[in-house]
């Protein structure tokens, strides 16, 4: 009555640091990218039922932008000496 059926995601991200503006992230992703996804099925009995899914790529482009997050204070030289020297 009907094939298997196979299909393939792909994707690719980028992400890039602006510095004092924040990060920002590119993620395209695909489906389906070898054209495999289809359904074709035709069943003969009492009625006959007959379906189709012809396949379809989908392409999905996600952006997103991380603002400045507050920064640690145990970053950057010297992080921790007062702790040390408390103890």
């Amino acid at each position: 009555m009907t094939s298997p059926r196979f299909f393939t995601y792909v994707g690719l991200q980028r992400d890039l640091n602006l510095r004092g503006m924040g990060s920002l992230t590119f993620d395209l992703r695909c489906s389906d990218i070898f054209h495999t996804n289809k359904t074709d099925a035709t069943l003969y009995g009492y009625r006959e039922l007959t379906t189709h899914n012809p396949a379809r790529h989908t392409f999905v482009l996600e952006i997103t932008w991380k603002f400045i997050e507050a920064r640690s204070k145990y970053r950057g030289s010297g992080a921790g000496e007062k702790q040390k020297a408390r103890m």
